[in-house]
């Protein structure tokens, strides 16, 4: 979901948020009535992102931070993920999501470095 919608978004009841902004971006003016919301930042690395010397992409302890909250959150009603444009970080952070938890998802990733990170850092976590 991209800024523009969140704004406008109102939560229903047992609705969690992960909010996702740019490096040096100011964070998304979200409504209330959220169950939970992490805020990130992290600039989009992907395809479809602009070419930038000093982007900084999301880190393991971001991905971290995101299996915890989805963790923590699962058995609410609806996890909504936004950021800037609502095209990159958050479909492929829902698709990352979506993999860990094994539930079905059809959008294509265009962040492989957010999808691969979450599905990485989860591996390390699952006991063997």
């Amino acid at each position: 979901m991209s800024v523009q919608k969140i704004q406008r978004y109102i939560p229903g009841a047992d609705e969690v948020l992960i909010s996702i902004r740019s490096h040096g971006a100011l964070a998304a003016r979200v409504p209330d009535g959220w169950v939970d919301i992490l805020f990130l930042a992290f600039d989009d690395t992907g395809a479809l992102a602009a070419p930038a010397s000093a982007a900084r992409g999301m880190t393991p302890s971001d991905a971290t931070a995101v299996l915890r909250f989805v963790r923590r959150n699962r058995h609410r009603r609806r996890l909504v993920i936004q950021c800037e444009a609502g095209v990159s970080r958050s479909r492929s952070l829902a698709s990352a999501v979506a993999q860990v938890l094994q539930l079905p998802y059809r959008w294509t990733v265009l962040n492989d470095g957010v999808f691969d990170l979450v599905c990485r850092e989860a591996a390390l976590a699952t006991p063997r």
